[in-house]
């Protein structure tokens, strides 16, 4: 079959490209290395033990074959010299990709966050404004059914969410009267749990089980909510199962293949144009091992992480904080940095700690023996929360991916991760720290644990960089529409592209409107091409 597009990856970016391109009538096919779920019978919450059984979305963590994990950073922390872990990469292999186990935050990013150069004086400017991307964050959210309120002081005027906000969870207002009183605003979030059905799906449970893959189906993940409007099309051919081994290029460095392996065989398949959307790990891995668009070695620069800083606590009373959309809050308060020192950031809450997430995993962890242990268990559950702050990494060239000395098991170089943080990201952590222990603080507590934060020990589930967007291709990989300088065939549409995280909010939603907008330049590039 001859194919208009081919698109490797089918999380955020790359199934929002599918589904625009399959509507406007052009023949595309997405190429997944992961499985097709079925959310009611794969999903280990449809299970009773579901405790003790393997999470099928963790595997490619548990299985991890592209982070060369023997390499360590070089960091100084307080004037010691030492070196961080290596890259902890949360992510997963499976149509819908890691929006299979996101917890449905839908932000848009805030006007200033595209011009920290211009307003702060640090970073790098986008090539695009956020007016560029209005239009297609609202086509997003449509097709997401993402759930909201307006009149948010700290985001852009805009009109209504396609679906209402949702009731903030015990544990949130507790935290929300706690933040009012040290001058902050807790406020609901913006998610992509439908809060009323929108396409026939069942509304949102409030089960806070997200992290797991939906049993309802009600989470506007991609295999959801993007997938199958794709599908019914008639113009999508989905490979799942299936992996890109390398670009084929032509003698002018364009794309004219992909090599590929699916369970049952290897083979290449072409199309007119070639899209990828692997994320800002798997995207450059595939560019450097395929030797493409790399003359300016601009390819895997810029690597942003999550950097984030988090602080346990055990509330005074039964909140039964394990209820509710587990990220059902936000403050944005810090979204404009609050001095030239520091970055922007974003704080929350969540209503599970890890290992503790269901009672029998709570029970293990709790002291005591017989009555003793009984007592703990109960007048503990349902009470901890965990307060975190998000902030966006400066970007640096030195913070890069690079192919490793190292294989997996397919003979593909895996890579080595190099991210330190800037005297800027350690300004950030401290203030995110000390913001988290006055709310701990203020909040009524039987408890409050230790902090922590990812200095030495990344946990990362935003990552970006890689190959930027930019106007000047000495210092970046793609244009402002997404498309690879000086190649004429190739368009990426994930995280990598991103030039700075948006003050700390969630990147999928800015994923979903990039790609959304790269899909309108791919069809009228193709149609030119005609």
């Amino acid at each position: 079959m001859n194919f208009d597009v081919v698109i490797i990856g089918s999380g955020a970016g790359g199934g929002m490209t599918a589904l625009s391109l399959c509507e406007q009538g052009f023949k595309v096919c997405v190429l997944e290395r992961g499985k097709q779920f079925d959310p009611r019978k794969d999903f280990i919450l449809n299970h009773a033990d579901w405790e003790n059984r393997e999470d099928p979305l963790k595997e490619a963590n548990l299985k991890e074959q592209t982070i060369n994990q023997q390499f360590r950073t070089k960091i100084e922390v307080d004037g010691i010299k030492e070196f961080r872990t290596p890259l902890r990469y949360h992510r997963v292999h499976g149509v819908g990709g890691s929006t299979l186990h996101y917890q449905g935050e839908a932000h848009r990013f805030p006007t200033h966050a595209f011009n920290n150069r211009q307003i702060f004086g640090w970073g790098t400017d986008w090539p695009i404004n956020y007016s560029d991307l209005a239009p297609y964050y609202q086509q997003a959210e449509h097709l997401l059914g993402v759930a909201g309120e307006t009149g948010n002081p700290f985001k852009v005027d805009r009109g209504e969410f396609p679906t209402p906000t949702h009731a903030l969870s015990k544990r949130s207002q507790v935290l929300a009267k706690s933040a009012k009183e040290i001058g902050m605003s807790l406020l609901p979030n913006t998610l992509a749990l439908p809060s009323i059905s929108i396409d026939g799906r069942t509304p949102c449970q409030h089960s806070g089980g997200c992290n797991f893959g939906c049993i309802f189906g009600a989470k506007s993940s991609i295999d959801q909510a993007i997938i199958p409007r794709a599908e019914k099309t008639g113009n999508l051919t989905l490979l799942s199962e299936t992996r890109a081994l390398k670009l084929v290029l032509d003698q002018n460095g364009d794309i004219q293949a992909v090599e590929c392996q699916s369970t049952i065989r290897d083979f290449k398949i072409t199309a007119k144009a070639y899209v990828l959307a692997t994320g800002a790990i798997e995207t450059p891995r595939l560019m450097l091992h395929s030797s493409y668009a790399n003359n300016n070695d601009q390819v895997g620069r810029y690597f942003m992480e999550t950097v984030i800083a988090s602080l346990a606590l055990e509330l005074e009373a039964d909140f039964q904080t394990f209820r509710g959309p587990p990220l059902d809050s936000r403050v944005w308060d810090f979204s404009k940095p609050e001095n030239e020192n520091i970055s922007g950031y974003v704080l929350g809450n969540s209503g599970y700690l890890y290992p503790a997430i269901g009672p029998s995993s709570h029970a293990i962890t709790s002291q005591g023996i017989g009555r003793q242990h009984k007592h703990a268990v109960r007048s503990s559950f349902g009470r901890n929360v965990q307060l975190f702050g998000i902030a966006e990494q400066e970007p640096v060239s030195s913070n890069r991916v690079t192919l490793s000395k190292y294989f997996d098991d397919m003979g593909i170089p895996k890579v080595d991760v190099n991210c330190a943080y800037s005297e800027r990201d350690l300004h950030t952590i401290s203030e995110m720290n000390n913001k988290l222990q006055k709310w701990a603080e203020a909040t009524p507590t039987k408890s409050i644990g230790l902090a922590s934060d990812s200095r030495y020990r990344s946990s990362a589930t935003h990552v970006g960089g890689t190959c930027r967007m930019g106007s000047d291709p000495k210092h970046s990989v793609v244009d402002a529409f997404g498309k690879v300088h000086k190649q004429s065939n190739c368009y990426i549409t994930d995280a990598s592209v991103f030039v700075t995280q948006g003050a700390g909010d969630s990147p999928s939603l800015t994923i979903q409107a990039l790609a959304l907008r790269t899909a309108d330049k791919i069809a009228n590039d193709l149609k030119l091409s005609k």
